[in-house]
């Protein structure tokens, strides 16, 4: 995932210079327990999990102007 200007930029064939920054934080969240939640539950409900739970962050990565790296499964990325 790239953010949106770089990605607009690559794809009109442009080269895109790589970007220093003094102070990043990265940001990793996990699920614990995750497959052992998922076999006791229903499929709809660990989407309903997911998303209440990707909601949230989402909001926050917003709220705090965090980009959003990946999401996979139960494990969210951002940094700052």
């Amino acid at each position: 995932m790239l953010p949106k200007n770089v990605a607009d930029e690559l794809r009109t064939g442009r080269t895109v210079e790589p970007a220093f920054y003094e102070n990043v934080t990265l940001f990793f969240s996990d699920v614990v327990g995750f497959t052992n939640i998922c076999s006791a539950i229903e499929a709809w409900d660990v989407i309903d999990l997911l998303n209440q739970l990707y909601t949230v962050m989402d909001y926050l990565a917003e709220k705090f102007d965090l980009y959003k790296v990946e999401t996979i499964g139960d494990a969210y990325m951002c940094c700052s």
